[in-house]
């Protein structure tokens, strides 16, 4: 397995897995969504998922946990994650923080982390308080947004404080290696087996660390990463290419397989497909 330091300096922007535009140098996106990002991605800010009402399940370093009216879900950086979507109507404030807005933070708290799943009912209490007073904030300015994203890190660190970074933090390089290779060769001929061969392993074997490091299956993830590119040459304002190429690109033996992955996130039905 490479490093995390080739891992990380080797990415390139192209990679759909790596979320670029959450480490814009001032992004910042805190909004109430009714749905999380089920596809898994990664990125160097901060995300921080707090439940006003319903749950969902977040998928990070080869864990899953369950999280529902009040809990909070973080994400710290370079961490691989995603979020199961269940049925039900849900509401939650997401707040992605980028350098920044976290610099001062990370200068006094260097190579930290918070744990990934936070259900003190009362501690969470106070931070909603203070999510709701930013969120309503009239006239916005950096200065006010990086004033309440140190308070909201802030209120963390004496609520919480911190876990281990190497506890936290044990699958993290082999997941992100495996989502950029097959971001770098989706629009291969890729299967488990030559997956497998590539890292030296057995198919059998290389199945369960892929489905234990990342959270999905090798070819549920495959398939997922193959629609999310068709949908972005399917939707381009300057397309030029047929569906018959998109779906050459992308990967699929034909349109019909790509349409059914299409469908199946539910994204076909905005899509022109002709």
């Amino acid at each position: 397995m490479q490093t995390m330091d080739k891992l990380t300096k080797t990415t390139a922007f192209s990679n759909p897995t790596y979320d670029n535009l959450a480490d814009a140098p001032f992004y910042l996106f805190f909004k109430k969504e009714t749905f999380l990002l089920d596809v898994p991605h990664y990125h160097d800010s901060i995300e921080i998922i707090y439940m006003i009402h319903g749950k969902a399940k977040t998928y990070v370093n080869g864990t899953s946990y369950e999280f529902s009216e009040g809990d909070i879900s973080i994400c710290n950086t370079q961490q691989v994650h995603f979020y199961e979507n269940y049925p039900q109507e849900k509401l939650a404030f997401c707040v992605v923080l980028s350098h920044k807005y976290t610099h001062d933070f990370r200068q006094v708290h260097k190579d930290t982390a918070f744990p990934s799943l936070l259900t003190n009912k009362e501690h969470n209490a106070k931070i909603y308080a203070l999510l709701t007073e930013w969120f309503n904030l009239e006239n916005r300015t950096f200065l006010t947004d990086c004033a309440y994203a140190n308070l909201l890190l802030d209120m963390l660190v004496k609520l919480y404080g911190f876990s281990d970074m190497k506890a936290i933090n044990p699958l993290n390089a082999t997941a992100i290696e495996l989502v950029n290779y097959i971001n770098e060769n989706y629009a291969n001929p890729l299967t488990l087996e030559t997956a497998a061969k590539h890292f030296g392993y057995s198919t059998e074997y290389f199945s369960k660390m892929f489905k234990h490091a990342v959270g999905k299956n090798f070819l549920s993830f495959l398939n997922t990463t193959r629609a999310q590119q068709a949908k972005k040459m399917l939707t381009a304002s300057d397309r030029k290419l047929s569906l018959q190429e998109i779906c050459t690109a992308c990967g699929f033996n034909n349109t019909v397989s790509m349409y059914r992955n299409l469908k199946r996130l539910q994204i076909a039905q905005d899509l022109i497909l002709d």
